[in-house]
């Protein structure tokens, strides 16, 4: 009995549970294929490796830290110190582009240089490698602030050597030596200051539908914002205080080059000078290679064939912002381009040629 209940009446019933059963049932998922798994997890490992790989970049640069170059004097008659004022002149240390080489300005490492070397009786002077267009007021003023204590305290002798350029705050530092040699090909001079080149885009967004607020206490709280034009009071403003630096510019090269106050303010009108017309208005003592500069201040200097030169250079460093600079630099706007493009690449009065 029980056997006749479970059993189907007929065919078709037999068949209608079949189908029902098969409904039921869920539907076999498709494989992926092996080449598609394979693509993917290609993929991920390429990521986690370029991944790693940055990291350890980053790592190794913060590792490395901004290091001193510089060869252990190891002789026994002395030692000049060449000391590298190269690019733009800036209390803030800047390290070199991550696809280009050659030295960067360093500050720090100047000033505790200069300090250094005042108490090694080892050290016989300091050799200015110069090649600059300038920078800022406050670290140009600080490093020859720096050079000229040296003078002062060890009685040692100071020459410069200007290369391609010795501009503005370049030449300021230059100032400093007992002699200014220069290569045949040097620009130098633009005895003045600068604060830049201030823009209005107000006109530019009133274009564009963008209108700006600004909130202050003192009418000229604001001077210098992009978002409005400079009044004539605040023209005047920024004129004076470039004044006093422009006059400290002047009494600087008249205390280093031997002249009065009149005949540098004749000079100091910020053009550049070539090393010919630098050497007719005593702004220069000599055209000739680093070389013969190197040799003449031994010769000037008595101080010996037996001492030596020796490069004080620091490592240059990337930092984790240099490697995202070049990411960033990519997304820039037009405005952006712009305004990064007329830039001064100081804050504040400078000394610096804008020829640049």
């Amino acid at each position: 009995m029980s056997r006749s209940r479970n059993k189907p009446e007929n065919e078709e019933e037999s068949i209608m549970s079949q189908n029902v059963t098969y409904a039921n049932q869920p539907r076999p998922k498709k494989k992926m294929k092996g080449w598609v798994i394979a693509l993917i997890v290609a993929g991920i490992l390429l990521g986690v490796f370029l991944l790693f790989g940055f990291i350890m970049m980053v790592a190794m640069f913060s590792i490395a830290g901004r290091s001193d170059n510089t060869t252990a004097y190891t002789g026994s008659d002395g030692y000049v110190a060449v000391l590298h004022i190269e690019g733009t002149i800036s209390s803030t240390t800047s390290s070199g582009s991550l696809f280009s080489e050659g030295s960067s300005y360093d500050q720090k490492y100047l000033m505790e240089t200069v300090d250094d070397l005042k108490y090694d009786s080892s050290n016989k002077g300091i050799f200015l490698f110069i090649d600059s267009p300038g920078g800022e007021v406050y670290a140009t003023d600080e490093l020859y602030l720096a050079l000229e204590d040296y003078k002062d305290t060890t009685g040692r002798p100071i020459y410069a050597y200007c290369a391609s350029m010795a501009a503005s705050g370049g030449y300021y530092l230059a100032c400093t030596a007992d002699k200014i040699l220069m290569n045949r090909n040097c620009m130098t001079g633009s005895i003045g200051v600068t604060a830049g080149t201030y823009i209005d885009i107000s006109g530019f967004l009133e274009e564009q539908g963008i209108k700006t607020t600004s909130i202050y206490v003192g009418k000229n709280k604001t001077m210098g914002s992009y978002f409005e034009g400079f009044t004539e009071e605040q023209k005047q403003i920024y004129t004076d205080i470039l004044m006093e630096t422009y006059d400290q510019f002047v009494q600087v090269v008249a205390d280093g080059r031997g002249l009065t106050t009149e005949e540098v303010t004749a000079l100091a009108d910020g053009r550049i000078y070539s090393p010919k017309q630098a050497l007719a208005n005593k702004l220069a003592d000599g055209i000739m290679t680093s070389k013969e500069a190197m040799t003449a201040m031994i010769e000037d200097c008595d101080l010996g064939d037996g001492v030596q030169y020796i490069d004080y250079s620091p490592s240059t460093d990337f930092t984790l912002s240099d490697l995202l600079g070049v990411l960033t630099s990519a997304k820039q706007t037009e405005l952006d381009s712009y305004l990064a493009a007329i830039k001064m690449p100081v804050n504040g009065p400078a000394y610096y040629y804008e020829g640049m």
